[in-house]
């Protein structure tokens, strides 16, 4: 009997001291099991930033007995941006829960009040504050387009002479600013290009690869909550050297021949109402037309456009484009490197 008393103690000792651990692994019980509980309340750096200052951050902070999904929600009063931040842990490190101004989906903020939400997954927990914005984010990169002294120097517009056809400045729903640039109308003939706007562009100082040079556009669609089927934009970037508008006769520039390097990306369908932001590497160019080392080089790049186009309602496709205009209108046509517009 004493032996295996002996036996049975000398085990259990080496499964005591064996499973015995400075460092614990895997959650503890109350990770999982626990109560969710708010250690502190939400607290915010700065309640009246100036964004447009460059070192000027927004920081949060907030700590909670266990690592829980969290989400932080911005949302302007006045444009209705917002603005989100989210992760998993048990803390709001101000160190790294920052806000420079942007946004997660256009519109994009203005001087406005901002009403500000820390909510928890699967818990009751809300916390509130506000945020009032003094000035707003100065988005970097090239602007080729803002439309707020008119159509751009050179650039050309085109449009088809049909029916409510636009293809001009508008101040009453803009983007960014205070003007757009409408695109849109009814095609009365089964034809599916509606009209173009080509701009020039100098980008020799540029020196971002293509996977690494962004061509960043505002669109606008929807009429009274309704699209037109199948209506789509065409986006033409042209590496030719040959003169932008030499040939005078025409009614677009002449560096987009089938003769000249081209490459295209097409957004469709634009089937959204409201504004959306498209942001698209350059490297996800196709070529339209081999005229020259098809390497996509930014640096090179001498012109853009914008080409808008639908589904005809004369199309057997589409008859109910019989009864509704094309709307492709554009705004903040901007040239970004090392990361798309809204990742800024």
């Amino acid at each position: 009997m004493s032996k295996t008393f002996y036996k049975l103690s000398f085990i259990f000792l080496i499964i005591l001291f064996g499973c015995s651990k400075d460092e614990l692994e895997g959650p503890l019980l109350n990770e999982i099991f626990g109560n969710f509980q708010l250690n502190s309340s939400l607290t915010i750096s700065n309640n009246s930033p100036d964004f447009s200052a460059s070192n000027e951050l927004v920081k949060f902070h907030c700590d909670f007995n266990k690592s829980i999904e969290w989400k932080i929600a911005i949302l302007g009063l006045e444009s209705g941006s917002l603005k989100e931040i989210s992760g998993f842990s048990n803390v709001i490190d101000s160190n790294e829960v920052i806000w420079n101004g942007n946004t997660s989906q256009v519109p994009f903020f203005k001087k406005e009040l901002c009403a500000v939400e820390l909510t928890f997954l699967n818990e009751v927990d809300t916390l509130r504050d506000t945020i009032n914005i003094l000035e707003t984010k100065t988005y970097d990169g090239i602007v080729v387009a803002d439309f707020e002294n008119g159509i751009p120097p050179e650039a050309i517009v085109f449009h088809q002479f049909s029916m409510n056809m636009t293809f001009e400045l508008s101040d009453d729903d803009p983007l960014e600013g205070n003007n757009y640039f409408k695109m849109g109308g009814r095609m009365g003939w089964n034809e599916w290009f509606l009209g173009s706007l080509d701009i020039p562009l100098d980008l020799t100082s540029v020196n971002s690869p293509a996977n690494d040079f962004y061509i960043n556009l505002g669109v606008l669609s929807g009429i009274n909550g309704e699209t037109a089927s199948d209506q789509f934009i065409n986006i033409l970037v042209s590496e030719s050297t040959y003169p932008f508008n030499d040939d005078l006769s025409n009614n677009a520039s002449d560096v987009f021949q089938d003769t000249m390097e081209v490459y295209k990306y097409q957004i469709r369908p634009v089937d959204w109402d409201g504004w959306k932001m498209i942001s698209l590497s350059y490297d996800q160019f196709e070529v339209k037309s081999s005229g020259g080392n098809n390497l996509r080089e930014p640096k090179n790049i001498t012109a853009i456009k914008i080409q808008c186009q639908s589904c005809p309602g004369a199309n057997a496709n589409c008859p109910g484009n019989m009864a509704i205009d094309v709307r492709t209108d554009v705004d903040f046509l901007i040239l970004t490197q090392g990361s798309d517009l809204l990742s800024q």
